[in-house]
């Protein structure tokens, strides 16, 4: 009977995050030895336009845990993934206003390589139950 108990997940977080991390990182290097420092720094901004809302809604997210806390957790998913969007908005449109020199390219093919790979990372690390 013990066996067929729910268990209680632990989301690896500061794993994904280091993978998203060093992930961009390679990136980044990988634009600066075949095009330029600009293209290494619009990637690496790129990146960061996916990584920063998604941790954010990561935290949002799992911060309630249990069954008692259920409507907490619905109630922080809906409103952290309209903030995710929105920030993802924003830093788009700050990019895009802001910085002077920006090789667009490098921005959001990264931008759209780091949505891939965190769409692959969430079949590739499967929650962990506790003990």
């Amino acid at each position: 009977m013990k066996s067929r108990q729910a268990r209680i997940t632990h989301v690896p977080l500061a794993r994904w995050l280091a993978i998203e991390f060093s992930g961009l990182g390679i990136f980044s290097l990988l634009w600066l030895v075949l095009h330029s420092p600009l293209a290494a720094y619009s990637a690496f901004v790129g990146g960061l336009i996916f990584i920063v809302p998604n941790a954010w809604f990561v935290h949002r997210v799992y911060r309630y845990q249990g069954a008692r806390n259920a409507h907490l957790m619905v109630g922080n998913l809906f409103r952290a993934e309209t903030t995710k969007i929105a920030l993802t908005a924003i830093f788009f449109a700050a990019v895009f206003t802001l910085m002077e020199p920006v090789y667009v390219p490098a921005l959001l093919f990264t931008f759209a390589v780091m949505v891939i790979a965190g769409g692959a990372l969430r079949w590739l690390i499967r929650p962990q139950p506790r003990r």
